[in-house]
């Protein structure tokens, strides 16, 4: 024994730099996930995610109960970097859950740690929520440190699609204020994004990953967006999200608003930054967006000459193609 303790029941383990060649989804994550079925509940987070294939597992899991949750992997292992975009390529979303990631890696490489995995699921338009210990002090006191204030600020300038608070709202004596002051924090940080242009899906560290069509034709919207004068909002109809998703890696300063008939594509996409998405009663499109986009503006008192529409096929209409407009309003 090099430093003694006490040792508590029903604890993680952390063995550094030991890969232990077992699965991350477990028998006992199968039965949480029948529980999350039955109470109705919409995403899940994976545990020690090393490969794809943790997550693979995770998805065959729910698919064989009927269940269709958006599954998070949570990266807390330093072996992950090997397998970071293919992880990515079949997440939902990812968590930086910075506990036992600060266990398995130095200290001192957290932050980079935290940065990089933020660029990558921006890349891929996955959501990344960050976490642990985000205003930890205010477990016990009713104001958070500068430091930090800082560091929510610095994860949302990032690219953090999600800030999320554990022991502060799980057990400490000011859940209320912690929340009100995270949301406070970002509401004033998120105006100081930087807009990402579309060169970002196109760098040359970024060879990876391959930009899909639905990828030109946000892109195509990014680079019409500053020549546009006022632009009010952006319209996304969209079944499965991806048109939405990535249109929010871009930053842009209007709400994309994501019209589905799904719901849990609706439901799915308040993990996106910048998204408003909005459930369509009926399958049936609208004929006269342009009177769509007016009812947008009028509802969400938003402000602007006109809206940019983007779309593509779905299942409901597989005969439309890629797209995009201008709505003069």
């Amino acid at each position: 024994v090099v430093v003694g303790g006490r040792l508590y029941p029903r604890k993680g383990l952390n063995i550094p730099g030991i890969d232990l060649g077992t699965s991350a989804f477990t028998a006992w994550d199968r039965e949480c996930m029948q529980y999350a079925l039955e109470h109705g509940v919409d995403a899940v987070g994976q545990s020690f995610v090393n490969s794809a294939q943790d997550v693979i597992d995770v998805r065959t899991s729910a698919a064989e109960m009927g269940f269709d949750p958006f599954i998070i992997a949570k990266i807390e292992r330093a072996s992950v970097w090997e397998n970071i975009d293919e992880i990515l390529e079949v997440t939902d979303g990812v968590m930086v859950a910075r506990g036992d990631l600060g266990v398995e890696i130095p200290i001192e490489k957290i932050a980079v740690a935290q940065k990089t995995i933020t660029a990558r699921a921006n890349l891929y338009g996955k959501p990344v929520i960050t976490a642990t210990q985000m205003l930890e002090s205010m477990t016990g006191n009713r104001r958070p440190t500068r430091a930090e204030s800082t560091d929510v600020a610095n994860a949302i300038l990032d690219g953090t699609d999600c800030v999320m608070l554990s022991e502060e709202s799980a057990m400490g004596e000011y859940p209320l204020e912690a929340v009100q002051m995270l949301a406070k924090i970002a509401a004033a940080t998120e105006p100081h994004r930087i807009h990402r242009h579309f060169e970002f899906i196109l760098k040359p560290q970024a060879t990876n990953y391959k930009p899909s069509t639905v990828d030109l034709i946000a892109g195509s919207i990014e680079n019409i967006f500053t020549s546009v004068a006022s632009p009010a909002g952006i319209l996304a109809p969209t079944f499965s999200g991806h048109m939405a998703r990535s249109l929010t890696r871009f930053r842009l300063p209007v709400w994309i608003i994501a019209i589905s008939s799904s719901q849990k594509t609706c439901r799915d996409l308040m993990f996106s930054y910048g998204v408003c998405p909005v459930l369509e009663k009926t399958k049936t499109e609208p004929e006269d967006w342009a009177a769509r986009a007016r009812e947008c503006v009028k509802d969400y008192g938003l402000k602007g000459t006109c809206f940019i529409k983007a779309e593509g096929p779905s299942p409901d209409h597989p005969e439309i193609n890629h797209k995009m407009e201008i709505i003069e309003l």
